[in-house]
């Protein structure tokens, strides 16, 4: 990944805690600031995510206390600061090899802290970039079904991603893949007061209301539009602009390799209305692999005729 300059993030080599140096910016966000950091004791490199809400909050005079920038914010920035806070204890609740992995955090400088392991690699929005649309059969096993996995672990404890999507997916060097950000995850079998959180061309309708009820099927959306992205290089037409006419266009006819079943799957989790949405994983799970099987099938009988032929 590519570190970014960015003028009110922390400074080069300010230390956190004691014990953390900062040395890039990863990336930025409404809500955060994350870096490349360096843990000074045991000589590893991490991330740590400060809490930094951009439109309100400004720095001190002394380049690192997060302050609010007016009184009339102050609220806000209270709300974020717990949304922020609630991310932490939800990471720190989860142990799946397809999760970032959680590792400390600590109120700091006005603000808060969020450490995680450091992975080597690109997000899957620019991992796509090195493969064709038409060499992409390696995401079925290698991404999509691990992406799966991790979501079925988060849903049977209750937890509620709500924001899957090509930059919130790290593919590391060996081809692992690993779902960030729980900025927005909440325990939907206990919350009924949702916080709007949003992702153009990802977000599922009722995401776009803090009193719609959302579960398994909310980020079922957002995963069929992360494998449409995948399998396209289109997003998806955002669900909000496709309540009166909708105009989104068929898997197939960018991919025609992508077999009618798993289009027309990929095209029920992106139902509008959450009713007639694809409400399991298992299902998901089950049309990828037939569609990995398929392909693998067909790959092996072409080398087999190739062979053939060259006698």
């Amino acid at each position: 990944m590519q570190a970014i300059q960015v003028e009110l993030s922390l400074p080069a080599n300010s230390v956190l805690n004691n014990t953390y140096k900062i040395k890039e910016v990863l990336a930025t966000s409404k809500l955060s600031f994350v870096y490349i950091a360096e843990n000074i004791n045991e000589r590893n490199q991490i991330i740590i995510k400060e809490f930094f809400p951009n439109d309100i909050a400004l720095r001190d005079l002394d380049n690192k206390t997060v302050v609010n920038r007016l009184p009339s914010t102050k609220q806000k920035f209270e709300d974020l600061k717990a949304i922020f806070l609630n991310e932490a204890l939800i990471l720190q609740q989860i142990n799946h090899p397809n999760i970032v992995k959680y590792m400390d955090h600590f109120e700091e400088n006005e603000s808060i802290y969020i450490v995680m392991e450091y992975y080597e690699g690109n997000l899957l929005d620019q991992y796509l970039k090195d493969y064709p649309i038409n060499n992409r059969d390696h995401l079925y096993t290698g991404v999509f079904l691990p992406v799966i996995d991790a979501l079925s672990y988060l849903h049977k404890k209750g937890i509620l991603h709500r924001d899957i999507k090509p930059t919130n997916i790290m593919i590391d060097l060996e081809g692992k893949p690993y779902l960030l950000d729980f900025g927005s995850a909440i325990f939907y079998k206990n919350d009924n007061d949702y916080q709007i959180f949003t992702s153009p061309g990802y977000s599922p309708l009722e995401q776009y209301s803090n009193i719609s009820e959302q579960g398994v099927y909310t980020d079922i959306y957002s995963l069929a539009a992360t494998f449409y992205y995948s399998l396209t290089d289109i997003i998806p037409l955002d669900s909000s602009q496709r309540i009166i006419e909708d105009k989104i266009v068929n898997v197939r006819k960018y991919n025609a390799k992508a077999s009618i079943i798993l289009s027309r799957t990929i095209m029920w989790g992106l139902a509008v209305q959450s009713k007639k949405r694809c409400s399991s994983l298992k299902y998901l799970e089950l049309v990828v692999t037939i569609e990995n099987t398929a392909n693998r099938l067909k790959s092996y009988f072409e080398r087999c005729r190739s062979k053939l032929l060259s006698k």
